[in-house]
C-alpha cells in the first residue's frame, strides 16, 4: 500500500473565537440587534400592504378586498361572503387584519436577525428571495386544507410578489445594522440577567486550571 500526504493551500489553520473561551460555538456567533428586526418587519410589512393595496386596485375589486380576505375565517362567516361583501370597508375585519399582518411582521422581522448571518454576503437573495419562495410554498400546501374557500380567491402570483417586496425591504434594514455577538459563551446566570456576586470570578478561575 502507497500512502499519500494531505496537501493543502492553506497557510495556517483559522480557529472560531467565541467569547468566553467555550470550546464549541453554536452558529451563528452572531446576529443582528432585536431593534434592527423589529424595523425592518415594520418596514417590510409596509411594503407588503402597499403591494396588497396596490392589487385590489389594479384587480378592480378594491382596496378593501385583501383587507377582508386576510381577517377571512376569523369571523366564520367571512369566508362565505360574496367579492363585492370583501370589497367593503368593514372595521372588524381591518382591525383583525391590521393585528394579524403587524405581528406576522414583527415575527419575520426578527427572524430575519437572527438567520441572515448565516449567509452575511447575500442577504437579499436569502431574505428577498429564498426565504419568501419557501413560506409562499409552505401556505400554498398548507391553506387549501386549513381554509379551501380562502385558498380559491387569493390571486397567488401577487402573493408571492408581495412577500418578495416584504423580503427585500426587510433584508436589506436589517443587514444595515451591526451584527451583535450572540451570549453563548457566558454563563446561565449572566443569560439570564441575573446577579451572582463571584459567580463569574470562579468561573475564569476554574477555566485556567
Amino acid at each position: 500500500m502507497s500512502s499519500t500526504t494531505p496537501v493543502t493551500r492553506r497557510r495556517e489553520i483559522v480557529h472560531l473565537h467565541v467569547v468566553g473561551g467555550s470550546p464549541r460555538a453554536r452558529l451563528p456567533v452572531e446576529i443582528h440587534p432585536v431593534s434592527a428586526g423589529i424595523r425592518g418587519g415594520l418596514a417590510g410589512g409596509f411594503t407588503m400592504a402597499i403591494i396588497a393595496l396596490l392589487y385590489g386596485r389594479i384587480s378592480g375589486r378594491g382596496i378593501w378586498y385583501p383587507v377582508n380576505l386576510l381577517s377571512a375565517g376569523f369571523p366564520p362567516g367571512a369566508v362565505v361572503e360574496t367579492a363585492a361583501e370583501l370589497a367593503r370597508f368593514q372595521l372588524s375585519s381591518t382591525v383583525i387584519a391590521v393585528a394579524i399582518h403587524l405581528c406576522a411582521s414583527l415575527a419575520v422581522g426578527l427572524l430575519y436577525g437572527a438567520v441572515l448571518p448565516i449567509l452575511p454576503r447575500r442577504p437579499i437573495l436569502l431574505g428577498g428571495y429564498v426565504a419568501p419562495l419557501l413560506w409562499s410554498g409552505l401556505l400554498h400546501s398548507c391553506i387549501g386544507i386549513i381554509n379551501p374557500v380562502l385558498n380559491e380567491r387569493v390571486d397567488w402570483l401577487w402573493f408571492v410578489v408581495s412577500q418578495i417586496g416584504f423580503g427585500i425591504v426587510a433584508g436589506i434594514l436589517v443587514s444595515r445594522r451591526a451584527r451583535v455577538r450572540t451570549r453563548q459563551g457566558a454563563s446561565l446566570f449572566v443569560r439570564a440577567g441575573l446577579e451572582g456576586t463571584g459567580l463569574e470570578s470562579e468561573a475564569r478561575e476554574e477555566a485556567h486550571r
